[in-house]
């Protein structure tokens, strides 16, 4: 992933942001003070000289006890983006105006490697990455027997961390024994596609919910190897990038001095020496996923529509189904219950709506909760309440996304008598969701969502 904004060493202006889509943000409040951004451990592996080396990095702002989670940064590189109790905040050199609009540049991968056990195409035959050395022979894409430079290696700790998690390319994802069998690469290892003529993709760029996903593991063993220059080799049958020296050799643990805190393969800004076209964005990449989409249905995986994407309550590990009419859901719940979560399925809009970038994982759209026990009166619950904070997205205005595991706090019916009904109203349907083939789409557990 590229290095995130180091921490502020001077105090940075405050603003209070909403959603407006596409990236964009409206600025709705200024803060009069400014403020020092401080970031603190979120565990093994977190730089703390560097924002957003992790995913879910947090920091402190000034002498506030609440913990900020890093987005991304402005597009220009002169603020911090941050998510707090439900908000977005913007911290930046600079002083923006209430109602203007500025643009979020979210983490971006640059992890280039194969993960241990991956096999490479050789005049021998197909062997593990980890069983080649120096002088060994790799047979390319085009055929030919080029000799092995150079092979690097690392084991890193990668739980969580989307800049080094392994994206893993199913069994025959782009056609017929292409793979052979599932490929796990680095994010930003480059895959060579025909389009229109020969083209490099990093495999986090065609990542579609389907036959590419990213796969989050304890630990992970990249290898790389170079040949004399760039080429084509053929991993598990597919072809994808040999290793490319973007100036991060001292990542690998067998460099003369190995730098821990590099990233698996980092591309600086610049040309450089690719052997075929390197795309990440774009029409063309546009065609690769949608054929990859075609694809995937052929091989077994399909769309669901579903209003409530299998909706229901856990009150105090107890499931409870609602009844439904239109968009609304109606629960009976014990006035006592205190530990309650909206679960359903989710989906990445991503993945399901066509050129869209929205990365985030969601639940249902929310338009309204209201509780009732008959004998207090209605209550209804702001969307934009502090409180709405653990398993929602942010309030942008309209709608309140769930992430599929929504906690719903026992304060919200203090003083209700013996049960309440919650009625949940949603602003349109869920999302389509993919489902895999020999599975039924049906009701999602909680504990696939609880957080590690």
């Amino acid at each position: 992933m590229s290095s995130g904004p180091a921490p502020s060493t001077a105090p940075l202006e405050g603003h209070r942001l909403i959603s407006i889509g596409n990236s964009q943000y409206r600025v709705v409040e200024k803060f009069d003070n400014r403020y020092q951004i401080t970031e603190f451990s979120d565990g093994a592996g977190d730089n703390l000289t560097r924002l957003g080396d992790i995913e879910n990095d947090t920091f402190r702002v000034g002498s506030f006890q609440e913990a900020y989670s890093y987005l991304g940064r402005l597009s220009n590189n002169q603020g911090i983006f941050a998510k707090s109790s439900g908000n977005y905040y913007l911290y930046s050199n600079n002083s923006y105006a209430l109602n203007d609009t500025v643009t979020l540049q979210r983490q971006t991968y640059d992890a280039v490697c194969y993960s241990s056990g991956t096999l490479i195409r050789t005049p021998e035959g197909d062997r593990p990455i980890e069983s080649l050395s120096a002088g060994d022979r790799i047979v390319t894409a085009a055929g030919e027997h080029r000799p092995i430079r150079w092979i690097g290696h690392r084991t890193m700790a990668c739980r969580g961390r989307i800049d080094a998690m392994p994206v893993r390319i199913a069994a025959n994802a782009f056609g017929e024994s292409r793979p052979t069998r599932d490929l796990y690469v680095s994010p930003a290892h480059a895959v060579c596609v025909d389009v229109l003529g020969e083209m490099l993709i990093p495999a986090c760029r065609l990542i579609n919910g389907t036959t590419i996903n990213q796969v989050d593991v304890e630990t992970v063993t990249y290898w790389h190897l170079e040949l004399a220059s760039h080429d084509i080799l053929l991993a598990e049958g597919l072809p994808a990038e040999s290793y490319l020296d973007c100036g991060n050799r001292r990542f690998f643990a067998n460099a003369e001095a190995p730098d821990l805190l590099t990233v698996p393969d980092a591309r600086p800004e610049g040309p450089l020496p690719f052997c075929r076209p390197f795309h990440e964005t774009g029409p063309l990449v546009d065609l690769v996923r949608a054929r990859l989409a075609v694809r995937a249905e052929d091989l077994g995986w399909r769309r669901v529509e579903e209003t409530f994407a299998g909706l229901h309550l856990v009150a105090d590990g107890r499931t409870i189904r609602p009844d439904v009419q239109g968009l609304t859901a109606r629960f009976v719940v014990p006035a006592d219950a205190r530990d309650v979560r909206l679960v359903s399925e989710t989906s990445v809009p991503a993945h399901v709506v066509p050129g869209s970038t929205d990365a985030r994982r969601l639940g249902l759209p929310l338009a309204g909760l209201t509780i009732d026990d008959g004998l207090t009166g209605a209550r209804t619950v702001a969307l934009d309440d502090p409180r709405l904070d653990d398993g929602f997205h942010a309030f942008d205005g309209g709608v309140r996304w769930t992430d599929g595991s929504a906690l719903l706090p026992a304060d919200f019916w203090a003083g209700c008598k013996g049960s309440f009904f919650l009625r949940v109203t949603l602003t349109g349907p869920a999302l389509d969701r993919w489902v895999a083939p020999g599975e039924t789409a049906g009701v999602v557990s909680l504990a696939e969502h609880r957080r590690a």
